[in-house]
Order: C-alpha cells, then sequence, then structure tokens
C-alpha cells in the first residue's frame, strides 16, 4: 500500500513540476503573437458605436460590410476578416482598442475612425504599429509628428468644402455678406472655420461673430440669440450629426430663418436630414461629402445594394465606410502583397474610380483630391419621395495648393 501510495506522490510531483516548468517557459517568452488563419485577411474597422456619433456607426459598419461583399468577400485569394470595434468618439478608447486589435488580431489595416479629433490618436498608434491608416473627416490638423506615411484622408480637404460651399451660395445669394459661424470646439471644426473665413473674405464676406461649442452639446438657445442679436444674413453652421441636428431645430423654431440663411457646411446627408421635418428642411444650404444621387456606374450599383438592404439610401457615413474599404483592399491587390510598407506604395498616387467619379490620392500629403457637393433642400411640395431631401446644386474638387499643405513630403 506504501508502494504504491508513494508512486502515486511521485507522478503527481513530475506533473506538477512539468506544469511549473511549461508556466515558466511561457512568463520568460512573453505574450503569444496572434494566432492567424494563413487563409484570413484581417481588417479593422474602428467606429462609433456608442457616445455622440452613434448613429453614424451603426451606418458605417454597413458601408464596410458590402464593400467586403462586392470583394466577393475575398483579397490577395484569401478570405477577408472584418474586426469590429468602437471608438465611443473618445481618443482614448479608439487607442486602446485599436492597439488591442493590432496585437491580438494582427490587423494589416485599419478603417476610420469618424471624428477627426479621435482619428488624430488613431493615426499616432498607425504610425508607432505601422499599419496603413484611412479615415473621413474635415480635419487639416495632421501636422508635424502626425503627417507620416501610414495615414491617409478619405474626405475632401476642408479647403475644397469651404470653396465650394461659399463660391456657390454667394452666387445664388450675393448681397448676403454678414455671417455668424457656430462651431464644434475640436479639430474638425478649427480646420474647416478656417477655410470658411477664408474663402468668405475673397467675396467680401464679413464674419460678425463666431461661438464654439463642445461635442455633444443639445442645447443651443444662447448661441442662437446671441448670433441673431449680431443681425447676421447667414447663420454658418460648423458642426455635425446630432448636435447639427439639435442647432438646426432649434434656430429655426427661434425663426432664424425668417431672417437669415442657414448653411450647415460639412453634412452627413441622409442620416441628418431625415431627422429634419420638411419645414425644418426646406431652403438648408447643405454641404456634404456624398450624396446618393451622384451618378456613375459604381455609386449606382452601391446605393441600389444598399437600399435594398436596409430599404433607405446611403449617406456620407456609409458611403465613406464603403469607398474607404473598397480603396484598401484595391491597394493591397494592386501591392499583391499585405506589407504595410507595400500596401502604403499602393496608395500613395492611387488613382481610380469610386463611388465619387475620379478620384486620386495625393502622394506628397495622402490627401484624397476629389468632388465636394453642396446641396439645397427640397420644398415638400418638390419632393418626389418621402427621402427625396435635396438636389445637388454645385460639385468641384479644386484642391488645397501643395504649396499650402500642413503635410508635404510626406516620409
Amino acid at each position: 500500500m506504501c508502494a504504491r501510495l508513494q508512486k502515486k506522490r511521485d507522478r503527481w510531483f513530475l506533473s506538477a513540476l512539468a506544469g511549473l516548468v511549461l508556466l515558466g517557459l511561457s512568463l520568460l517568452s512573453g505574450p503569444a503573437a496572434p494566432a492567424l488563419a494563413e487563409d484570413e485577411i484581417p481588417i479593422l474597422g474602428i467606429i462609433p458605436l456608442t457616445g455622440p456619433y452613434a448613429d453614424s456607426g451603426v451606418v458605417m459598419d454597413r458601408g464596410v460590410r458590402l464593400a467586403i461583399e462586392h470583394v466577393g468577400g475575398k483579397v490577395l485569394g484569401k478570405k477577408i476578416r472584418y474586426v469590429k470595434a468602437d471608438s465611443e468618439t473618445k481618443a482614448g478608447a479608439a487607442v486602446r482598442r485599436v492597439e488591442t486589435a493590432i496585437a491580438e488580431e494582427g490587423v494589416k489595416a485599419i478603417i476610420g475612425p469618424w471624428s477627426s479629433g479621435v482619428a488624430l490618436a488613431v493615426s499616432d498608434v498607425a504610425k508607432n504599429r505601422r499599419v496603413p491608416h484611412i479615415f473621413s473627416g474635415g480635419t487639416s490638423e495632421l501636422t508635424g509628428k502626425r503627417c507620416h506615411k501610414y495615414s491617409f484622408m478619405w474626405a475632401a480637404s476642408p479647403y475644397t468644402a469651404a470653396n465650394v460651399v461659399v463660391d456657390k451660395f454667394l452666387e445664388e445669394n450675393p448681397q448676403a455678406k454678414r455671417w455668424y459661424t457656430l462651431t464644434v470646439d475640436y479639430a474638425f471644426g478649427y480646420g474647416v472655420l478656417d477655410f470658411i473665413h477664408k474663402a468668405g473674405e475673397r467675396h467680401g464676406v464679413k464674419f460678425v461673430g463666431n461661438d464654439y461649442h463642445p461635442l455633444g452639446e443639445r442645447e443651443f438657445s444662447q448661441f442662437i440669440t446671441k448670433a441673431m442679436a449680431r443681425r447676421p444674413d447667414v447663420l454658418c453652421m460648423i458642426n455635425f450629426g446630432l448636435d447639427a441636428i439639435s442647432a438646426v431645430r432649434q434656430a429655426v423654431n427661434y425663426g432664424v430663418k425668417k431672417k437669415a440663411k442657414i448653411i450647415m457646411t460639412w453634412s452627413s446627408g441622409v442620416e441628418e436630414l431625415r431627422q429634419l421635418t420638411p419645414q425644418i428642411r426646406e431652403g438648408l444650404y447643405v454641404g456634404t461629402n456624398f450624396y446618393y444621387t451622384v451618378d456613375n456606374p459604381i455609386a449606382r450599383k452601391f446605393v441600389e445594394d444598399y437600399r435594398s438592404k436596409y430599404n433607405e439610401p446611403p449617406g456620407y457615413a456609409p458611403a465613406a465606410a464603403y469607398s474607404m474599404t473598397r480603396i484598401m483592399l484595391l491597394a493591397m491587390e494592386r501591392a499583391k502583397s499585405t506589407d504595410s510598407d507595400a500596401i502604403v506604395r499602393a496608395l500613395e498616387g492611387w488613382e481610380g474610380e469610386t463611388i465619387l467619379g475620379k478620384l486620386k490620392i495625393r502622394a506628397e500629403d495622402h490627401q484624397a483630391i476629389r468632388p465636394y457637393f453642396l446641396l439645397k433642400c427640397k420644398k415638400k411640395a418638390d419632393m418626389k419621395h418621402p427621402l427625396d431631401f435635396a438636389e445637388i446644386i454645385a460639385t468641384d474638387n479644386t484642391p488645397l495648393p501643395l504649396s499650402e499643405s500642413e503635410c508635404p513630403g510626406i516620409k
């Protein structure tokens, strides 16, 4: 009996010793590298699923998925594994989730996020981890150390947007020279406001005031009262999403449209306009990076399939996600590789047909040279169907001169 008990004890001791040895080896070797399936290529969509831009995140997810579907779910002959993460529209949360996706999922490309301020933080991660990154935002602030070879900007330059909006609006309203601006207080707002000022000054516009409001603001009465005391001809809003929706509703309720024109300089289009009544929308001028009546073969296919799936037309957010994903996948095919530097070389100077028509990514500063659109919202009587919100009254793709770019000669 004693012999058998001793043998059991010996076996237990040897088993425990082996376990300790294995544990020690694993601790010495550090965290394991992500186990990637050889037949999969993971890409990350970092999108706002909670927070102030959560409504955009839901439709961005649709855009990414549709782009993957349109390439047959594969790139370079391998299955695309879509990794989705919530940015929360918070830089810290987005950075943590991007770092995790790179370390644990081995993602080969980053799509997003939505907010320019958050995108700047994600851009730092892309640089440090050497992962190609494309985002859409109205910032011109990829300056200094944040100008680097791994990040690319899909949205129109604020310079392009401001010139389309200001030039066409003043062509229709040449006497409307007193402008008051209402601007969201972060990188996107600063960048667009700067170019609105420059474009307006070319036309002799007098800017009679500006207020910055925090992201997530819902009470605009104080700003509207202050603005209207300056007797502007134009209330020019530089904000987005629920901020813009709340500001427009309150401005119209305070009677601003009886005294001044309202411009939504940088809008998501469908996602915002559908949340406003026809009476509020009527006569609004709306700048956007995409509208679903854009007419080219790629846009028609995208809009048709999106409407078929979701019973509504796509706006700027799903269009951006779709187009950014499509461009990144095409760059991988062009590079014939998922090597980060090879993808970057394929993106620099990339030129092709997109949902916007022709688009080129300028190699020198990684800015997309592409059209921006100005809409004018219709009267209810002129709408052909409930989602016939507006018509495109102007479009232009005039780029910021390279001599004025804040990111020339990216390395």
